[in-house]
């Protein structure tokens, strides 16, 4: 006799445009349902744990119809075993665990020629920890770090080099000098190497252009516009405005980047009410795509407050509105958050960790050490070792178990758990004091958020379903 107990995956079902959808969080999938499929969960879900006759008996379906469509509920995973239900998100292994190196953020200069009000560089969290700052990298640590970088990538044929600051181009040379370093040792390894760069845009010379555009190196340019948002929030650090020189600057590169897709960064800060005039104008400027996120800071003058979140919620969903619009004439809106999500939502990517850092990635700061990532270098908290010595493989390990989703505990019965992942470490950091708790103050918001991105998602995919390849491939590429 079959004793095995069964219970309801966890799950939410959509309705859209009069189909039903259902989001399977365990999996992390999205499918489209049929009446028969909702009505079994909508009888089983507040019924707990059953066996196999009383599940039977909640099906209202012929009989003859009942053992097919059991066998169908499992082999979707809507219906598990409930001894697996109760280890869903357990998908990690604890451990000594090293994982290939595959990016390696220089943080090439903490010198900086904006005066960014809500600049995380100078006050960093409830305790207003000040980072201590370091200067430029010298030309040996670079080459010592993309040494370790290429010694660490193990199997990988793909590796990524990112310059950060600061401004990074305020180190040009060192970047210049590193990016042929680098190619030299890639040759020599097999390894191909990328290269990627954050940038103000205050120093795009057209030396610098003509640099980046020959060697491929992505180029992401954080800018606030429109005007008189971005002078108020990025003014030079003599208080001058900085968009005019920027904008300039933007164009010189769009005609040589002529076809090379640039992203924008828009840091929120103070208001959200400007968000989608934000989104067309840096659009119109030449942008392939424009991203955005809420300034992290205890800054009440720079923090969005609760009515300015849920403004920039609105926001977010009339964009998406228009992104469907653009959808169904074949054209991209280039509004990042959305891609991104629908992105995850179609590769039915499940995040134990909300990013790479600590993974696959870490920052070195200019006198060589290893940190989570670019935006907690110097963070002490955040000290994994140095590029002379190796990794600190017990600070590695241990932020590893308890960063992973099911240590947080909160997390572990939430629908969007494997999409959020707890959220970002800097901003648990500065705004719950402690890189390991989840982002609360962002939960509701987060979970707004992946409901219309699931609703998007359901339009593209009964209307024009070859779309949602096409946003993956724009991730992938």
């Amino acid at each position: 006799m079959n004793m095995t107990r069964y219970c309801v995956s966890q799950h939410r079902i959509f309705t859209i445009n009069g189909h039903s959808f259902l989001f399977l969080a365990n999996e992390n999938a999205i499918f489209e349902t049929d009446p028969d499929t909702n009505d079994a969960l909508n009888q089983l879900s507040h019924k707990g744990d059953l066996c196999k006759h009383d599940v039977m008996g909640c099906l209202r379906i012929p009989d003859d119809e009942k053992e097919t469509f059991f066998g169908e509920l499992l082999n979707q995973k809507l219906l598990l075993p409930s001894l697996e239900r109760k280890e869903e998100g357990e998908r990690y292994e604890k451990g000594p665990i090293i994982l290939p190196l595959k990016t390696l953020v220089l943080h090439v200069t903490d010198a900086c020629n904006l005066g960014c009000l809500y600049c995380y560089h100078s006050f960093d969290g409830a305790n207003k920890r000040t980072i201590r700052k370091k200067g430029a990298m010298p030309v040996e640590v670079a080459r010592q770090a993309i040494d370790f970088l290429i010694e660490h990538s193990g199997g990988l044929d793909d590796v990524c080099l990112v310059f950060f600051g600061g401004e990074p181009f305020l180190n040009f040379n060192l970047i210049s000098q590193s990016v042929q370093y680098a190619l030299e040792k890639s040759e020599h390894t097999g390894k191909k190497m990328s290269f990627t760069v954050t940038t103000n845009g205050t120093r795009l010379s057209e030396e610098v252009i003509s640099f980046l555009y020959d060697h491929q190196i992505g180029i992401t340019v954080s800018i606030d516009g429109l005007e008189t948002i971005h002078n108020k929030n990025r003014p030079f650090a003599d208080g001058r405005p900085s968009y005019k020189a920027i904008l300039q600057n933007i164009k010189n590169l769009f005609k040589i980047y002529n076809g090379v897709p640039v992203p924008a960064r828009v840091t929120v800060a103070g208001s959200s009410a400007h968000i989608p005039e934000t989104l067309d104008h840096l659009l119109s400027l030449g942008f392939a795509e424009v991203g955005f996120a809420p300034v992290t800071t205890m800054d009440k003058a720079s923090q969005l407050d609760s009515r300015n979140m849920n403004l920039l919620l609105t926001q977010f969903q009339h964009m998406s509105d228009k992104f469907v619009e653009f959808a169904l004439k074949d054209q991209v809106l280039g509004f990042s958050n959305l891609i991104d999500l629908l992105a995850v939502l179609h590769e039915g990517e499940i995040k134990n960790y909300p990013c790479g850092a600590g993974l696959g990635l870490f920052s070195v700061d200019p006198d060589g050490d290893l940190y989570l990532c670019q935006r907690l270098t110097g963070e002490e908290s955040c000290f994994m070792g140095d590029i002379f010595n190796g990794f600190s493989r017990d600070n590695v390990n241990d932020f590893r178990d308890k960063a992973v989703i099911n240590q947080k505990e909160i997390c572990t019965s939430c629908w969007v758990r494997n999409i959020c992942a707890g959220g970002c470490y800097h901003e648990a950091l500065v705004r719950e004091d402690d890189l390991m708790k989840p982002n609360l103050h962002y939960c509701q918001w987060i979970k707004k958020w992946v409901e219309t991105g699931i609703k998007v998602y359901g339009r593209l995919a009964t209307d024009c379903p070859e779309y949602l390849d096409r946003i993956s491939q724009l991730r992938a590429s």
